[in-house]
């Protein structure tokens, strides 16, 4: 496909494993979200642990890439793009990065206020509360509406990009897809 701006300049290869993993790991956390209620009570509090721990394990993925992301820094904006789609570009971004802890934290917040732990397999953390429901339950409701509103986000940043390819032809995308 040609393109109508210059050489691509990818992001490097640390930053591109961490983009696709995570954004692989919001999918199935935020699908695991919907369909717990579809599932067997016997096998609920397996199915729970196991979204808690993915969700920590994005927590853990995106301190790692933020470490990365200071002293690796992306490549510079298409110049072309114009100030319109350079400063919504900035906003869904800093959206995103501030959903992708706070959906996390919220959750280890609604089981820690249910007076439960978090079973890692290996170890387990107690709950540093007693059980709360007056708590819990209005922190159980933020959680879900920030995941809505970080995969509703996740989706339009998906659209802008596939905009930028099929549309504009620009390099957008390809910045973020594996070097050629």
């Amino acid at each position: 496909m040609e393109t109508r701006t210059g050489p691509i300049d990818h992001y490097d290869a640390v930053s591109r494993f961490f983009h696709w993993t995570m954004a692989s790991l919001i999918v199935v956390v935020f699908i695991m979200g919907l369909t717990v209620d579809t599932l067997p009570k016997s096998f609920e509090r397996t199915y729970v642990n196991l979204h808690m721990v993915l969700g920590i394990l994005i927590t853990a993925f995106y301190l790692a890439r933020l470490g990365w992301r200071w002293n690796h820094k992306p490549p510079p904006a298409d110049p072309t793009l114009g100030r319109f789609v350079d400063a919504t570009s900035r906003l869904g971004h800093i959206g995103l990065w501030a959903l992708m802890l706070v959906v996390p934290l919220i959750g280890v917040a609604v089981i820690f206020f249910r007076g439960r732990g978090i079973d890692f397999y290996l170890f387990q953390v107690s709950s540093p509360f007693e059980a709360n429901r007056a708590v819990a339950r209005p922190m159980k409701e933020a959680h879900e509406l920030a995941a809505y509103a970080l995969v509703g986000l996740a989706a339009l940043h998906a659209v802008a990009a596939l905009w930028h390819h099929f549309v504009r032809r620009d390099n957008v995308l390809r910045r973020m897809l594996p070097a050629t």
